[in-house]
């Protein structure tokens, strides 16, 4: 009896005999049928690929899925798989070969607005930043509000940007609003620094009071001083920022990451260093940059991109405004995996996107504006990149054809 899957849920999916053999030892032709009922909406999706998420959960980590039902479901899984085994099944894999989709350009978008309101907490105080204390101490803020802590304060926006401003003397103002706090004049011996937190789904910008201009991606920290000392300029950024850094010789510019550090003097670059991304990256606009890892320096010069996978650095010629673009809610990628395109897109929306354990091998180029809502982007990706999609719970659940 051909089985109607219309009004599956998830739990249904899992009761089903036939999708725990079609995930478990996939066929051409269960293949083929499951993507003919998703073609024409004959099943939900969402209900679709949380059972299959679930599934991978329950045989990749069976002790800690919280379900009531979860024995029951890996002996049927258990059971099936060995049935198969058993019965020596041939079966037919559908290998998807590696695909280049050029992607066109789509416009996607970002709207504005400004509050403030402040509360309470309390800095770190340190002589320089150390990285290993700064990691024991804080966590990475990415929900919420833009918040700044400052002195003995907090400073929240509300909003999805923020217009933060030091002058030379320290003095704060947000959004062109003047904000009270104690500027601690640094000495050789002790800085108190504060902290710039920006959440997902939001952007800000950072005047710094020496004059250095910082913008500020999403899901990013940066530690500063409200103001420099005399023989140097230092901050830590975990995340993304473009700076244009004010010319001192005096006092050498130094962003520190949890790898990285780029010593420079006056110059325009972008460092993209998340603790989460395996390749940290940075690419110079203008002026020179000197980036020092484990020991030795690299010097780039304009329109040059580096990069360190975690084991090695290289460094290449190119378009140096496709790294930038960001500042302006534009996204540009070439020759990118969909998987990076979307993770992007998740820290843009600040939404969670789950994919399959194995990649997809498509690669896309294009442009994105940040105009309009995430559904309809994704609407436009999963037909030129090949991928189905879910909403359920505030994830989105991919599912690579």
């Amino acid at each position: 009896m051909k089985i109607d899957y219309t009004n599956y849920n998830d739990i249904d999916f899992l009761d089903d005999d036939f999708f725990i053999e079609s995930m478990i030892s996939p066929t051409r032709e269960s293949e083929l049928f499951w993507t003919e009922l998703i073609d024409r909406k004959k099943i939900d999706i969402n209900e679709f690929i949380s059972a299959n998420m679930l599934l991978k959960s329950i045989r990749q980590n069976r002790h800690e899925l919280a379900w009531e039902r979860k024995e029951q479901l890996w002996k049927r899984i258990d059971t099936t798989r060995n049935s198969l085994k058993n019965k020596r099944k041939k079966v037919v894999r559908l290998y998807k070969y590696l695909s280049v989709a050029a992607c066109s350009a789509i416009v996607i978008g970002l709207s504005l607005t400004f509050l403030f309101k402040k509360d309470h907490s309390s800095p770190e105080n340190n002589h320089e930043i150390d990285y290993t204390q700064f990691q024991l101490g804080h966590q990475q803020q990415t929900q919420g509000e833009i918040r700044i802590v400052t002195g003995d304060r907090q400073v929240e926006i509300d909003g999805e940007d923020a217009e933060i401003k030091y002058d030379s003397a320290g003095s704060l103002t947000v959004n062109n609003e003047a904000v009270d706090q104690e500027v601690s004049h640094t000495s050789a011996t002790e800085l108190s620094y504060n902290q710039l937190h920006v959440p997902y789904g939001k952007q800000a910008s950072l005047t710094l009071a020496d004059g250095t201009s910082l913008w500020v991606n999403a899901g990013t920290t940066v530690i500063y001083p409200a103001v420099f000392p005399d023989h140097k300029r230092e901050i830590y950024v975990d995340g993304e920022i473009y700076a244009e850094v004010k010319r001192d010789e005096n006092r050498p510019f130094l962003v520190k990451t949890d790898k990285l550090e780029i010593y420079v003097l006056g110059t325009s670059f972008n460092v993209s260093a998340y603790k989460e991304d395996t390749h940290k990256k940075v690419v110079l606009v203008k002026g020179s940059v000197d980036i020092r890892l484990n020991g030795e320096n690299t010097r780039l010069s304009p329109n040059q991109l580096y990069t360190y996978n975690g084991q090695v650095s290289s460094v290449e010629t190119v378009d140096a405004e496709m790294y930038i673009s960001w500042r302006d809610g534009i996204y540009i990628f070439k020759d990118e995996s969909i998987e990076t395109i979307l993770l992007q897109l998740a820290r843009y929306y600040n939404v969670t996107m789950i994919f399959p354990p194995q990649p997809s091998g498509t690669l896309c180029s294009g442009k994105l504006e940040l105009k309009e809502d995430l559904p309809h982007l994704l609407n436009h990706l999963s037909q030129i990149a090949s991928f189905n999609f879910g909403i359920k719970d505030n994830e989105y659940r991919i599912l690579f054809k």
